[in-house]
C-alpha cells in the first residue's frame, strides 16, 4: 500500500487514536488509564485486533442529499467520525475512506463527472481490500420522493459474498441504532433492513452498487452512457473492465431520510447524532462479537 502523506490522512491507524485522558465518565484519572489500558492490551502479544474500514458516503461536488439545512456529504463524513471514535475506544483498528469533503482518491487525476464518481469509488474498494479490513460501513442518509419516508434502514447486497453474514450485520446495526435512541428517549419507527443489488435515483432509474456490488463487466458503452471518460480513466482501446469488489462482509446504513423533515430535524440534533453513532458502533461490536465466538 503506498504510504504518501495523503495516505496517511485516509489510512488512520487506531494507534493514533490511543492518547491519554484526564478522566473517564467521571472516573479519577487513574482508574481510567487503567481501564484504558486493559481495553489496549487485550491485543498485546495475541492476534491483530479487528479492522473496520468506514466509509462516508458522497464527497467534493457530490453532494448527496440536501434539505432542511443539511447536506448528506458533510453529514456522513462527521458522522463516520463519530462511529470510528467509539471504535476506536474498545480497541478496534479504524481506517477511513475520506477524512476530509473530497474525494476518496488523490492520485492528481483531473476528473470530472462520472468519471470522478466511478475512480472514488473504486478507490474505496481498494483501500478496504488492501487494509484486508474486516467490515466495510458505508455511512449515507436517506432522500425520497415520498416526503413522509423516514427512519433508519439498512442495505446489504444479497449476490455478494458472505450473503448471510451482510444480512445478519445488517440487522444488528439496525437492530442497535434503533435500540441506543429508543434507550435515550427517542422512540422512531423499528426501521428496517433491505436486501439490494442497485441504487435507485429520483427518476427511477437503477444503477448496479458499486462498491457493495460483485465484480462484473463494465463496458465502454455503460461508461459513455453514464457520462464517463474511457479515455482519462486509463482505459484506453479496451472495450470493457472487470470492476473490483470489497473482499468482506459490508452494509449501506441509511441514517434517517434528509427529504422527510421530522428525520431531518433529529439529524441536527447533536445529542441523536451521538446516539446515533452509539448505535452504530454496537451494532458493528456485536457483529464482530459473534464472528469471533464462530471462529
Amino acid at each position: 500500500m503506498r504510504m504518501s502523506d495523503q495516505d496517511e490522512r485516509v489510512l488512520e491507524n487506531a494507534s493514533r487514536g490511543r492518547r491519554l485522558r484526564t478522566s473517564m465518565y467521571g472516573l479519577p484519572v487513574l482508574l481510567a488509564l487503567v481501564i484504558a489500558t486493559a481495553v489496549f492490551s487485550l491485543h498485546d502479544g495475541g492476534p491483530p485486533p479487528f479492522r473496520v474500514v468506514l466509509d462516508a458516503g458522497h464527497g467534493a461536488d457530490e453532494l448527496g442529499a440536501t434539505g432542511f439545512g443539511l447536506v448528506e456529504r458533510d453529514s456522513n463524513l462527521d458522522m463516520a467520525k463519530r462511529v470510528g471514535e467509539l471504535l476506536r475506544r474498545d480497541g478496534i483498528e479504524v481506517i477511513y475512506t475520506r477524512t476530509d469533503d473530497g474525494r476518496a482518491f488523490h492520485d492528481g487525476r483531473a476528473l470530472t463527472d462520472y468519471s470522478a464518481i466511478f475512480a472514488d469509488l473504486d478507490t474505496r474498494i481498494a483501500i478496504a481490500n488492501e487494509a484486508r479490513a474486516d467490515l466495510f460501513i458505508s455511512i449515507h442518509s436517506n432522500s425520497f420522493s415520498d416526503l413522509n419516508a423516514r427512519g433508519v434502514e439498512v442495505i446489504y447486497n444479497p449476490d455478494r459474498p458472505f450473503a448471510e453474514r451482510n444480512r445478519a450485520l445488517a440487522e444488528a446495526i439496525r437492530a442497535s441504532v434503533v435500540a441506543s435512541l429508543a434507550e435515550h428517549g427517542y422512540e422512531v419507527a423499528p426501521g428496517r433492513t433491505r436486501e439490494d443489488t442497485s441504487m435507485e435515483d429520483w427518476a427511477g432509474r437503477r444503477t448496479p452498487y458499486l462498491v457493495l456490488g460483485g465484480e462484473r463487466e463494465m463496458t465502454r458503452q455503460e461508461m459513455d452512457q453514464r457520462g464517463g471518460d474511457w479515455e482519462a480513466l486509463g482505459y484506453g482501446t479496451q472495450a470493457s473492465v472487470q470492476t473490483r469488489a470489497t473482499q468482506m462482509p459490508g452494509v449501506i446504513v441509511e441514517l434517517f431520510y434528509i427529504s422527510n423533515e421530522a428525520d431531518a430535524a433529529l439529524l441536527k440534533d447533536d445529542s441523536v447524532r451521538h446516539y446515533l453513532a452509539l448505535g452504530v458502533a454496537a451494532g458493528i461490536k456485536n457483529a464482530l462479537r459473534a464472528r469471533a465466538a464462530s471462529q
